[in-house]
Formats: structure tokens, C-alpha cells, sequence
């Protein structure tokens, strides 16, 4: 058997970016149930990493693998119906939070507005679940702006960046 023969065999078709599926659940004052995940246009598989610690073993300075980090931000970009559907979600979440226009927070404790998220790595075949993320303790951390232009069929987008406190491969 050859280099690429091999390859092939132990990669298979391989998992494709374009086959995922982000699925958000609902939360006390945000979204009453899970975001569909239609309209997700882009989204990343987190990185993970270890922090550096030094000590001191007979004299000398090794380094080794200290507490879990986590990049505590995860972004996903959507695009909106014509009536700002789901940009209305996010906005109610958020305001759920911290409410300018009330000058209060709507939210009693942190668990109260948090969620989880998975993101869900699909078949190329016949998109059954492959692999599956998810993120704890998660909320709304910003919005971004909606651009308006002339451009004819371009679709309204929009990213929300996450905070969260881990993530786990739960499938």
C-alpha cells in the first residue's frame, strides 16, 4: 500500500468546514429555545491550551503544563430575516442583562442569564453528528454592527461574540 493510499484510507473523505451545525439553548431572559442553527453562516471549533509553569527541579528551570486556558470568546455569524428576527433575540438577551434604557440589570444572579452552546461537526454523507462541542456558561458579549450597502442580493449579517467559561468534545 502506497503513502497515498494510506492516507486516504485513514483520513477517509474527511470532514468538510462547510457541514456544522450551531445550536445555541434558551435562557431566561434571552432566547426562550434554541437558535436555529439555519441561519449560522460561520463559526470556529475553539482553541484549548495549557499555561506555562516554571519550577525549579535540582537546580535547573523546567516548564510544565499549568491550568486549562481557554480563549473565553467565541464568535458566530448569522444573517437576519427581514424582520430582525434573530438580531431582536440578541439585542433582548442583552438588554436582559443590562438594561440601558431601565438603567437596571434584568438578570438576579449569573446562572439566570448564561447558557450552554454546542457546535456539531457533520457527516459529509449523510449529516449525522461526527463530533460535538460544548461551551458552558455562556452569554452575549457583543454585537456587531449589520452593514447596509447597494450591493443587490447580499444578505443582512451579523456576528455575536461569546463569553464563556470552558468547553468540552461531549460527542
Amino acid at each position: 500500500m502506497g503513502v497515498l493510499d494510506e492516507l486516504k484510507t485513514t483520513l477517509g473523505i474527511g470532514a468538510r468546514t462547510n457541514k456544522y451545525k450551531v445550536i445555541i439553548n434558551g435562557v431566561g431572559g434571552g432566547p426562550s429555545g434554541p437558535i436555529a442553527d439555519v441561519l449560522a453562516v460561520s463559526t470556529t471549533i475553539p482553541a484549548r491550551s495549557f499555561a506555562d509553569v516554571e519550577v525549579w527541579i535540582q537546580g535547573r528551570l523546567v516548564t510544565i503544563a499549568g491550568d486549562a486556558t481557554f480563549n473565553d470568546s467565541w464568535s458566530v455569524t448569522f444573517m437576519d430575516d427581514e424582520e430582525h428576527t434573530l438580531r431582536g433575540k440578541f439585542i433582548d438577551w442583552m438588554e436582559y442583562i443590562d438594561s440601558v434604557a431601565k438603567n437596571s440589570r434584568g438578570a438576579a444572579d449569573h446562572s439566570s442569564y448564561m447558557t450552554t452552546a454546542l457546535v456539531q461537526q457533520l457527516s459529509t454523507i449523510d449529516n449525522s453528528k461526527k463530533a460535538e462541542y460544548t461551551f458552558n456558561n455562556l452569554y452575549p458579549k457583543s454585537l456587531s454592527d449589520s452593514v447596509l450597502s447597494d450591493m443587490v442580493g447580499e444578505l443582512l449579517k451579523f456576528t455575536v461574540e461569546f463569553n464563556y467559561t470552558h468547553w468540552e468534545k461531549t460527542g
